[in-house]
């Protein structure tokens, strides 16, 4: 072998291994002339996903911007490539190719003797996967100040009740927390139905995921949707960089809480449907598909089906969220709960204050005479207030403020003294639920069905404490 093939053999191995270093990089390699005609590519670049490396060298680098394989080039133009080089010596700019992967590229050039380009080196980092993990680490952010912000919330309060009213419905919660069903929580405000929608999140498989709740009546219409589906950098002014989940996405594989779903915009119970019926959703300004992977409970305060009728909620909105309706009745119709949940608040007050309060006789029985407009939420903040204010041990009715006793129907004051019986205690019960049910129903039949008693025993129940039945006011 003379020297000539020696050397030619040498370069050739050289060449060889260059190649093959170039192929262990991560980052993928193409190298061309100043006339943007390729001499080397690594197994790494982009191109390699849709071409062959023979199929690639040898053609201009122009030609495969041409035919449409890179689907954008920023800030670049490719045509003087070599004049910009020999100007700015580096350039760097974002590339997405067809395959769909997005680049990060890096042209240096290689000068000869003169100065002049010789060779174009392009770097490329794929930022795809980057860009996958940068918003996945944003999502467990957002997710992990979420969380806090739950942890200051009382959610999480035990389901405490004794009435069959609230058995009855703690047994339909236990049944559809084993499946995926929609579920709709109804009842008046304060009743609990944010309790009880967590409780059928923590009952279910999906306990151990987040649970993600949204009053959809203290969003801003124009805030609401990328509240709920998130949104893209860019996608309207003052949008934040990098963009931002919506709670759909952060409740993952847990459940989403759409309270006062009522108050949702007509628009976007259009594409709430959309999401529900898809079974995917995607955020303000993106183009991406995310699935649905949380079960949605829904809850409100007002008749659906009236405001259906006034054509200010969606029918077919209805009938998806309204798999299982699940009626939450008002303090005044469960009176078994009052006294059980007023300890309950007192006790969990107690502890949050330092303090040891209890609840005299008198106050037990104007609690059991009191209609709790506000049901539960007004019960446990006004034990709050009593655990704050009251000056003794012993809550009395004097640390009851006079705006609370005046609104208790006939209850007499000269009787404060006296501590209520059973029989007393149960037979204003009797009477508070006897007349909230009667008010409710246009006949004494319907009143009685309700109870679940006769319609004898509603006559003679309505006679004994004075109650006017719905005949009698007719008359």
């Amino acid at each position: 072998m003379d020297d000539a093939a020696r050397i030619i053999k040498k370069n050739e191995r050289i060449i060889s291994e260059l190649i093959t270093i170039a192929n262990l990089v991560s980052d993928g390699i193409l190298v061309t002339k100043a006339d943007s005609t390729i001499i080397l590519i690594n197994q790494k670049h982009a191109l390699t996903d849709m071409f062959t490396v023979d199929k690639i060298i040898g053609h201009s680098l122009i030609n495969f911007v041409e035919w449409g394989f890179y689907t954008f080039l920023s800030p670049v133009d490719v045509y003087r490539m070599a004049q910009i080089l020999e100007e700015k010596k580096t350039l760097n700019f974002e590339a997405i190719v067809k395959s769909g992967r997005r680049l990060l590229v890096s042209a240096n050039p290689i000068l000869d003797e003169e100065g002049k380009v010789y060779r174009i080196v392009y770097t490329s980092r794929d930022i795809t996967a980057l860009e996958e993990m940068r918003r996945e680490l944003e999502k467990e952010a957002n997710l992990r100040m979420f969380y806090e912000q739950q942890l200051k919330q009382d959610a999480g309060e035990n389901f405490v009740f004794r009435s069959k009213e609230m058995k009855d419905v703690f047994d339909i919660v236990m049944k559809v927390s084993k499946v995926d069903s929609n579920i709709f929580l109804g009842g008046e405000s304060g009743v609990g139905k944010g309790v009880i929608a967590r409780k059928i999140h923590e009952l279910g498989p999906r306990k151990d995921e987040p649970f993600v709740q949204l009053n959809c009546a203290a969003i801003p219409e124009n805030l609401f949707e990328a509240e709920l589906f998130g949104y893209e950098e860019g996608a309207f002014t003052g949008a934040k960089k990098h963009g931002k989940p919506g709670l759909l996405e952060l409740a993952g594989d847990g459940t989403i809480f759409l309270d006062e779903i009522a108050d949702l915009p007509g628009s976007l119970q259009a594409k709430l449907l959309q999401v529900l019926q898809e079974g995917e959703f995607r955020r303000v300004g993106g183009i991406d598909p995310i699935r649905l992977k949380a079960r949605v409970i829904t809850a409100t305060n007002k008749n659906l089906e009236e405001l259906i009728h006034l054509n200010r909620f969606r029918e077919d909105l209805y009938y998806r969220l309204c798999v299982v309706p699940i009626n939450v009745p008002p303090l005044k119709h469960r009176p078994g709960d009052t006294l059980l949940l007023a300890d309950f608040f007192l006790q969990k007050f107690n502890s949050k204050y330092g303090v040891h309060k209890k609840l005299d006789d008198d106050v037990k029985k104007w609690m059991c005479y009191y209609e709790w407009p506000g049901n539960v939420r007004e019960l446990q903040n006004i034990i709050e207030r009593l655990a704050i204010v009251s000056e003794t041990e012993l809550i009395t009715l004097r640390d009851i403020p006079d705006s609370y006793r005046s609104k208790v129907d006939g209850f007499d004051g000269n009787e404060i003294g006296k501590t209520p019986s059973l029989k007393e205690v149960n037979e204003a019960a009797e009477r508070r639920l006897l007349e909230s049910v009667i008010r409710s129903n246009k006949s004494s039949r319907k009143a009685a069905q309700e109870l679940g008693i006769s319609q004898a025993t509603l006559l003679r129940k309505a006679h004994k404490y004075g109650i006017t039945l719905p005949s009698q006011k007719k008359q």
